[in-house]
This record gives C-alpha cells, sequence and structure tokens, in this order.
C-alpha cells in the first residue's frame, strides 16, 4: 500500500506558489501605483491683523 506520493508537489505546495506570486504582484502593482500618485498641494493663507506691523 503506498501511503504517501513522493512525485511532483501536492496541493498545499500549488497554494504556497500561487499565494507567494499574487504577493509578489501585489507589491508590485503598489509600488508603481505609490510611485505615480502625488499628494494635493492646498494654498494656505494666513491673514495678519494690523497691530502687528508697525504704525
Amino acid at each position: 500500500m503506498r501511503m504517501a506520493r513522493s512525485e511532483g508537489m501536492g496541493w498545499g505546495g500549488w497554494v504556497a506558489i500561487a499565494l507567494g506570486a499574487l504577493t509578489l504582484i501585489g507589491a508590485a502593482g503598489l509600488a508603481i501605483y505609490g510611485g505615480t500618485v502625488h499628494p494635493k498641494v492646498h494654498e494656505i493663507r494666513q491673514v495678519l491683523s494690523n497691530d502687528r506691523f508697525p504704525t
């Protein structure tokens, strides 16, 4: 009676390879997306009262 297959990989190996490939693809996609996105620039105005300027 044969207890275990020694030929090739089982389902666990294929699932591990698939998860590793998806992780690498996701990391590459996030790196590309992160390199192309820039933060929005907002103009900020500060209003100073007249008593701060010498008269």
